[in-house]
């Protein structure tokens, strides 16, 4: 009698390591959007600290100036006594813009804010 084969287990070492390297890509994907997520949030809280000192010392439009020299939009600045309150806002990186427009969104955006004094 002839019958299947069915239970013949070959082959199965590649469609098991065929399943490892998609969850390694996967595994790697992620850890990189992570990563430049990560980034991005340090290159906004550095600008949002350069322009609050900018807007320190020489007011909103230097801080405005500054911010956009980071890559930065300079959302609020606030001078409140001696002190200047900067917020501002960098574009999320490119894999988070595309994974919202996948999901129908606007891209986000990274905000930071920052406090900084007059100088004496």
């Amino acid at each position: 009698m002839n019958h299947p084969r069915w239970r013949d287990d070959r082959g199965v070492g590649t469609v098991l390591g065929l399943a490892l390297g998609f969850v390694l890509i996967a595994a790697g994907l992620v850890i990189a959007s992570l990563a430049s997520v990560a980034v991005a949030h340090q290159r906004a809280a550095v600008a949002a600290d350069l322009a609050a000192i900018a807007a320190a010392a020489r007011g909103c439009e230097a801080a405005e100036r500054v911010a956009r020299a980071q890559g930065a939009v300079a959302v609020t600045c606030r001078i409140e006594a001696s002190d200047a309150v900067v917020t501002v806002a960098i574009p999320a990186p490119e894999i988070l813009a595309r994974w919202a427009s996948w999901a129908g969104r606007e891209a986000p955006v990274i905000p930071s804010s920052s406090r900084a004094g007059a100088p004496d």
